[in-house]
């Protein structure tokens, strides 16, 4: 369905948003990822950044009803572009896909099921597969070491999770799991919170999740249920592992939250100067992967720049001196994934 047609007069229960731009071949194999589900009430959203009409004229010869196409008028940038799919659902669910990614056959399946039978979750998540850009499942070597088999085990069982658990993993320890291909939302949580806010930059999905777990408790489920891609051509590979993020990024998300009424609410007074510690240092340890990339790529000026935004940005001298500690811990932890 194109984007002049009308949405079908059933409302599907779930919206699966695709971004997309310029990666045809992909995203064709995440459509038929789509095309496979187990689970058949839903409908497709594609939102593209593309300069030319190829991505058009494949989706118009599939001539499926349970599609529906935007075409933006000039590249608004991976951001926007995903806001503007999650926007453009109607379905009672969210499902994010970027164009780069599959989705298992139980994946919508699975995901239903958990936010039918848990009315108080806001977010179902589940961890990825990593794929090689064959399309070939494979354990890769992150942050110089680490051996990574599957992204995002949260826990070792499904179960339903805390909100409150949920938002202080994100603020001070951990991101349970923000990669959007592995993530169901419940769309009244957007009608409730408010929208996407682009200004987050590229950790706008740690954002969507850190602030629905102020009202809603995240359902996990311990079943890989989408493949994350891992190719020279994903923005992730790119810019984390390769270029380096705008370490600005995570400091600036962890103000808006530690300033955020929603997130104070859930801490008692006496906790919040620690728990605003323990987010800025947080906040360190993800810009320490600039660093990284930085050593990875023999980029000094990179390095450099990072480590002074981080004395810049971190309000807590302290935490810096324990940095390089916490640091030697993780290294220790990801030598013992090759052996696990």
């Amino acid at each position: 369905m194109l984007e002049d047609s009308r949405i079908q007069d059933l409302v599907p229960e779930v919206s699966i948003c695709i971004p997309t731009y310029n990666r045809l071949g992909q995203l064709k194999e995440a459509l038929d990822s789509c095309f496979s589900q187990t689970f058949t009430n839903y409908e497709i959203v594609i939102t593209d950044n593309s300069d030319n009409n190829e991505t058009f004229e494949y989706i118009k010869s599939l001539g499926r009803q349970n599609i529906r196409y935007y075409k933006n008028s000039k590249n608004i940038g991976p951001v926007k572009n995903f806001a503007l799919s999650i926007d453009k659902g109607v379905g009672s669910y969210i499902k994010p896909l970027m164009d780069d990614d599959v989705l298992e056959p139980i994946a919508l399946e699975e995901m239903v099921s958990a936010m039918r039978n848990n009315s108080s979750a806001g977010v179902v998540m589940a961890p990825l597969f990593i794929i090689d850009s064959s399309g070939k499942r494979i354990n890769f070597r992150a942050y110089l070491i680490k051996k990574i088999k599957t992204l995002y085990r949260y826990r070792e069982k499904s179960q339903l999770i805390s909100g409150r658990t949920i938002l202080n993993d994100f603020l001070t320890r951990e991101y349970p799991c923000c990669v959007p291909s592995g993530l169901m939302y419940r769309k009244e949580c957007f009608n409730r919170l408010g929208p996407i806010d682009p200004s987050v930059m590229f950790i706008v999905d740690v954002d969507i999740c850190a602030r629905f777990s102020t009202k809603y408790d995240f359902y996990y489920i311990d079943k890989p249920l989408a493949s994350w891609r891992h190719s020279k051509l994903s923005h992730t590979v790119v810019n984390l592992h390769q270029k380096g993020q705008d370490t600005v990024a995570y400091y600036r998300l962890t103000e808006k939250l530690c300033a955020s009424p929603d997130v104070l609410a859930q801490y008692l007074a006496t906790e919040i100067p620690e728990l605003k510690k323990k987010a800025y240092f947080f906040a360190s340890k993800r810009a320490v992967l600039s660093i990284i990339a930085g050593v990875r790529s023999g980029n000094p000026r990179l390095i450099l720049q990072t480590c002074c935004l981080m004395s810049r940005h971190d309000p807590y001298p302290s935490n810096l001196c324990l940095l390089p500690f916490n640091i030697a811990g993780e290294i220790l932890k990801a030598a013992f994934s090759w052996i696990k």
